[in-house]
């Protein structure tokens, strides 16, 4: 009986560790994952490298043999990233994620050219947007690019806004909220014609679309691991020429952003490029499968043009918490997850009129996604944008029978009134 005791409690931490796990599982396997341009899935071999590094002691930054060993861990994979996109290995910098490389390649630009004229896009990703706001107001001149219909940069307006004290032109490669793909070499050659330092947020394209830093002309590129399934925590500047930046971060170690590296992390990243599959033949016949699909409902507006793993639809009738909460059977996002309750500037710029419904969506996808799971959602987005419209059509027609009957009552109130006063009048005229 006392030995019993003693196991009862193991006994319990057991199924309650069981039942949570299942619990875990019945929750992830309930929602079909479709926000892969928020975070994509975790290689499992890129997280066994983490956890693998981790456990070796010590800090690349030191002298001794665990520190060597790590240093050693640190080249491999950096090699690996840096063949990945045309670039030498002391050419990377990592960094915690792609907002903070790309803080660091333009205030590292601006900060070494005082005052001087920036060019950006009206499509690109808040960390990018913000830093020239607070640039401009800050003595600094900045010019947003306009985007066409589905966010392709006008060259022309590109090329004429360089002045002689422009230093940086910053285009996203492939926008995060719509899919949109420039043509990198075209403008990498538009900078360097005219001396002009050139960066791109290739965070959502890296390993996905082909990267050549040196036949793009590009001097500063932010390229993110959690993107491509490594551990969040992640990512990684290229600069060309770490000279032509001003440090905007001080401390030991990298000169562009000091401290301790993440050895683990850094060697996630690397596995995660070496193992990261993205079969563009299978994204591009399920987009072409989901957008046709959705083009059939009524009022929804497709925003992506070129296949991709990303489309961005904007539907008629229905508010965005809406149908947030009626498809709870799928993750999606809400135009871009970094975006929280702010206005998409993306959509803002593509449609400058206001022509658009203020309901806009983003479903994006891997390769793992089977065709029926994006046709399920298809369907699923149709009912619930069907019974979100009868729903208001009821509540309208409600309201407007609800305002005719109330109308009505005063009327008659009012003939009330009118009467009492008339029945009052006429009962002391006659007794005077």
């Amino acid at each position: 009986m006392r030995l019993f005791s003693y196991f009862l409690p193991l006994l319990f931490l057991l199924i309650a560790c069981t039942s949570e796990e299942r619990t875990d599982n019945l929750s992830v396997k309930k929602s079909t994952y479709l926000d892969y341009a928020a975070s994509w899935q975790i290689n499992e071999e890129s997280l066994a490298e983490f956890i693998k590094v981790s456990r070796i002691y010590g800090n690349s930054s030191g002298i001794n043999p665990h520190a060597e060993q790590l240093k050693q861990q640190e080249r491999q994979a950096t090699n690996v990233i840096a063949k990945k996109i045309g670039a030498k290995r002391d050419q990377i910098h990592y960094v915690s994620c792609a907002s903070v490389a790309n803080n660091i390649a333009v205030l590292g630009v601006a900060y070494k050219n005082p005052g001087c004229h920036l060019i950006t896009s009206k499509i690109e990703h808040k960390s990018i947007l913000n830093v020239f706001k607070h640039l401009e107001k800050n003595g600094y001149k900045v010019t947003y690019i306009n985007v066409d219909r589905y966010g392709y940069i006008d060259l022309k307006q590109l090329k004429n806004s360089i002045r002689k004290n422009t230093k940086l032109i910053s285009i996203q490669m492939f926008n995060s909220e719509i899919g949109t793909l420039q043509n990198m070499q075209e403008i990498g050659e538009i900078a360097h014609e005219h001396g002009v330092l050139f960066h791109s947020d290739a965070a959502q394209s890296f390993c996905k679309y082909d990267i050549d830093v040196n036949k793009m002309g590009i001097d500063l590129l932010t390229i993110s691991g959690y993107k491509i399934g490594a551990p969040k925590g992640i990512a990684a500047l290229y600069v060309r020429d770490i000279n032509r930046l001003q440090p905007i971060m001080f401390g030991s170690g990298d000169a562009l952003f000091p401290g301790t590296k993440s050895t683990a992390l850094i060697c996630a990243f690397g596995k995660a490029v070496e193992k990261f599959i993205f079969d563009k033949k299978r994204i591009c016949e399920n987009y072409v499968v989901l957008v046709n699909k959705l083009k059939k409902i009524g009022g929804v507006f497709v925003n992506s043009s070129e296949p991709s793993h990303i489309v961005s639809i904007s539907i008629a009738g229905v508010l965005l918490k809406d149908i947030l909460n009626r498809t709870r059977d799928f993750s999606f996002s809400a135009g871009c997850s970094c975006l929280g309750q702010d206005k998409s500037n993306v959509i803002e710029a593509i449609d400058p009129q206001g022509k658009l419904p203020g309901c806009t969506i983003r479903i994006s996808f891997s390769d793992m996604i089977e065709t029926e799971q994006l046709i399920n959602f298809a369907n699923e987005l149709r009912n619930v944008i069907e019974q979100l419209r009868k729903e208001k059509a009821v509540r309208e027609g409600c309201e407007s029978m609800q305002s005719e009957v109330e109308q009505n009552r005063l009327k008659e109130n009012l003939d009330d009134i009118q009467k009492l006063l008339s029945t009052e009048i006429y009962e002391k005229e006659r007794k005077e």
